[in-house]
């Protein structure tokens, strides 16, 4: 499904016709703020993931090592 391009509002110069809705509406922008803490804290909770992979991953591989032992030739 394509992306949906967003709609450019533009003012139309001049007043409104008499009897015609205005809209006035406040809006906010769409999407996060990067600030520098908020980079700090992706940085660090990336490396805590980086940290808990790098951790497990000798245990798994014991793991696997010993069940392909298990199903393996007997000496």
């Amino acid at each position: 499904m394509p992306k949906q391009q967003p709609v450019r509002l533009r003012e139309a110069p001049g007043r409104p016709d008499p009897g015609a809705q205005v809209i006035d509406a406040d809006y906010t922008e769409v999407g996060k703020k990067r600030r520098f803490l908020g980079r700090i804290w992706m940085a660090l909770v990336a490396i805590f993931w980086a940290a808990v992979i790098g951790f497990l991953i000798p245990p798994a591989w014991m793991l696997i090592q010993e069940i392909g032992a298990m199903f393996g030739p007997a000496p």
